[in-house]
């Protein structure tokens, strides 16, 4: 079978709360690093190894443009796929409504959008061409996992108040991949919708959504264990980006008095 063109959106606008614990770690859990590269370059690289990627945006925080361009290390500089970085919105759902506006900007060809969580640094290209595939079948696709543990439903006393069937639930990851039309109808149709993901979207649109195997591997990053050393990469992260922005600071001083015609001394 042969690819599809598609484009690519990698979500990390996220404010890292829950990583964070609430401690005072100034730092987004996607600009740290595993085993040497990045959270955010590990969740983006794959795709670039899948052919038929058209396109790529990365939502991040406002004013955090220089910080993302830094995670996702060499991506930029090593593939002629357009990489656009933005600022997303307050919510995941406003994130993802912003990049597909950009999309809609480039004059790129793709027929399918997959949306993935920056913060899922342990994607592969196999779960991606997998979801792909799934998605030229229904129009929509999401990796899953079949729940193996018990479940139970708690009542308002804490106590167990009901035994789940888990033979129908599933658990679902990312990236969630849909036709690029079919998707971005839905957002139109749907703009104030409170949905968990863009599946949720895609489906209250009247679409169709299937599954992909997920993986096991696939994991989110969301708490500060998930990240050997987070702490100690968190400070000095936050000494390093200080730094450097006082002598950014101090350049364009400099250069605003030069501009002026005045002595620096």
């Amino acid at each position: 079978m042969s690819i599809p063109p598609f484009a690519a959106v990698i979500t990390a606008a996220g404010t890292s709360s829950r990583f964070s614990g609430g401690q005072s770690i100034a730092v987004k859990k996607e600009y740290l690093s595993i085993d040497g590269h990045t959270v955010l370059s590990r969740a983006a690289r794959p795709f670039f190894r899948v052919p038929g990627l058209s396109a790529m945006i990365v939502t991040c925080p406002p004013g955090s443009e220089d910080e993302t361009i830094v995670a996702l290390e060499d991506l930029a500089d090593i593939s002629s796929v357009p990489l656009l970085i933005i600022p997303g919105g307050m919510t995941r759902k406003e994130s993802v409504r912003a990049a597909l506006d950009e999309l809609r900007k480039l004059d790129v060809p793709f027929d399918y959008i997959a949306i993935h969580d920056g913060a899922r640094p342990y994607v592969d290209e196999g779960l991606i061409i997998r979801t792909l595939a799934a998605a030229t079948v229904t129009g929509g696709a999401v990796p899953a996992l079949r729940i193996t543990d018990a479940v139970k439903k708690l009542g308002k006393d804490g106590l167990i108040s009901e035994n789940i069937d888990r033979s129908p639930l599933i658990t679902v990851q990312t990236p969630q991949i849909f036709r690029r039309n079919e998707l971005l109808d839905a957002y139109d149709r749907f703009p104030g919708l409170e949905a968990d993901d863009d599946a949720a979207v895609f489906i209250s649109a009247g679409y169709s959504c299937t599954v992909s195997r997920g993986s096991a591997e696939n994991t989110k990053i969301t708490f500060l264990s998930d990240i050997p050393d987070a702490e100690k990469q968190a400070e000095e992260y936050v000494r390093a980006r200080d730094e450097g922005r006082k002598s950014a600071a101090a350049s364009r001083r400099m250069r605003e008095l030069l501009q002026q015609g005045d002595d620096p001394e």
